[in-house]
């Protein structure tokens, strides 16, 4: 027996899918949303080719993350695999900011920053570019197939295609050197991960931008499904004022005759044709709503031209809508920001205070120990170097906690004014040395003896990085 009937057999539960046609509203919130549309689609496209100045042998872009190298290149920051734990902080940064967002001004995220509703309205754009605007597009899509027809949405889809292709290779460009792939790509030689990619992105965009769009919202994003738990009474949303409006009415001779007994809302259905989600804001808070706006330019220019003041749809909060005052300073705002700043400090921190430089000592077991035969007892050892530097540097090794101690590295013979070796490691690179570490006969007792080797760097950038070990005696 099918599920999707009702009792009564003649009702289906599931509606069918009715493409959206939304209205371009000039206004306020549209000129923030292209400012802010603007903004991210110029870092995103633009920032893979800016060059950054760096010493040879490493990348000149100034973003970009080197997965074979296992380095991500941030201008002046190299972010090594011992600092993957800031992207943890960062992913954690990134859900406080949104559930600040979300707390203080519900879904504005989702309406003016979101990747799918940037793109959705960058091919909306285009879609009107090509088709007109709503009134025009429906009656396009209505009607017969002509050869203008055909020639109109094959333009359009071309123009989606390039958005998409270009989106997909500027993603593809933070991973790898932009001129270069770009070279590649053109005379067919980039690698396969890079053509997946290429594709795979190219096909995403064009069909959830393109033909998804809301659904996409509605049906895949969780976010709109959990919103409702960040709300509270004094969060903003976009709202309509039932007690300004209602009882709507569009005729002017009884709005007329009505005199005060009419609400200020003319029924003119402009705020739904504009919704990019085809809700109506009048039916109350909705899940689907993405706090866009659309609405309140579309609503504040029908008032202006009909002469009322009220302004029946706007940013407002389930409190005040009740006639009470808003309380923007609240528990859950102000813990949400506390934690942002938490994290966002800690980056900042590790990031300006780190030490560019690691170091580990691994002795030798095979032996564990020499006697010499002076008596003295030599352990040998492996020294690590990780110069996370853009620069080469010299360090100067030092050992502390054994008296007497005599220091040498295999294949070094510079040392420094008070004799202690000196080691040369270029840039991003590990270096590993061989360490002779003799304890004089006169000094050796009995026992193993914690040591401690220091590695300063004569550059201040270069950091200074100690390792503590055990040195084995009979």
């Amino acid at each position: 027996m099918s599920t999707d009937m009702t009792s009564d057999g003649d009702k289906s539960l599931y509606e069918n899918w009715k493409k959206i046609y939304p209205s371009h509203q000039p206004g306020f919130f549209r000129n923030l949303r292209w400012v802010v549309y603007a903004i991210e689609l110029g870092i995103f496209f633009l920032l893979p080719l800016v060059r950054w100045e760096r010493p040879e042998g490493l990348p000149s872009q100034a973003v970009l993350f080197d997965l074979p190298e296992r380095k991500f290149y941030l201008f002046d920051l190299t972010i090594w695999p011992q600092d993957i734990f800031l992207l943890a902080f960062l992913l954690i940064a990134a859900a406080l900011g949104l559930f600040f967002m979300t707390a203080l001004a519900g879904r504005v995220f989702c309406g003016f920053m979101c990747i799918q509703t940037v793109w959705t309205d960058l091919f909306l754009l285009l879609e009107r570019l090509f088709e007109g605007d709503r009134k025009r597009r429906l009656k396009f899509d209505r009607s017969p197939w002509t050869l203008r027809k055909l020639l109109v949405k094959t333009g359009k889809m071309l123009a989606w295609l390039l958005v998409s292709l270009l989106t997909g290779a500027a993603f593809v460009f933070y991973f790898a050197d932009a001129p270069t792939m770009a070279r590649q790509f053109l005379d067919g030689s980039a690698p396969y991960p890079a053509w997946f990619t290429l594709g795979f992105l190219t096909l995403t965009t064009f069909v959830m931008a393109g033909y998804a769009r809301e659904q996409v919202c509605i049906y895949m994003c969780p976010y709109a499904r959990f919103q409702g738990v960040m709300f509270d009474e004094d969060t903003l949303i976009v709202a309509y004022h039932p007690e300004l409006g209602e009882p709507r009415e569009s005729n002017r001779r009884k709005r007329t005759a009505m005199g005060e007994g009419v609400g200020v809302c003319i029924d003119c259905n402009t705020c739904v044709t504009v919704c990019p989600m085809g809700i109506d804001i009048r039916d109350g808070q909705q899940y689907e709503c993405i706090t866009c706006a659309a609405c309140i330019d579309a609503c504040d220019e029908v008032r202006r031209k009909a002469g009322f003041d009220a302004r029946l749809i706007r940013y407002t909060s389930m409190r005040e809508m009740k006639g009470e005052k808003i309380h923007m300073l609240r528990g859950r705002v102000v813990v949400y920001a506390l934690l942002l700043a938490l994290f966002l400090g800690g980056i900042v921190y590790y990031l300006l205070w780190h030490v560019p430089l690691e170091m580990t000592v691994i002795g030798h077991r095979q032996p564990l120990y020499i006697v010499q035969s002076d008596g003295g007892i030599q352990n040998n050892y492996t020294l690590r170097v990780l110069n996370m530097t853009a620069n080469a540097q010299q360090y100067r090794l030092r050992v502390a906690g054994m008296a007497g101690a005599e220091l040498a590295v295999a294949a070094v013979a510079e040392r420094d004014e008070r004799g202690d070796p000196v080691l040369r490691v270029e840039p991003g690179s590990v270096n590993a040395f061989t360490l002779y570490l003799k304890q004089p006969a006169r000094e050796v007792t009995t026992g193993r003896l914690e040591v401690v080797f220091h590695l300063l760097a004569r550059a201040p950038e270069g950091g200074v990085a100690s390792y503590k070990t055990v040195f084995m005696r009979p």
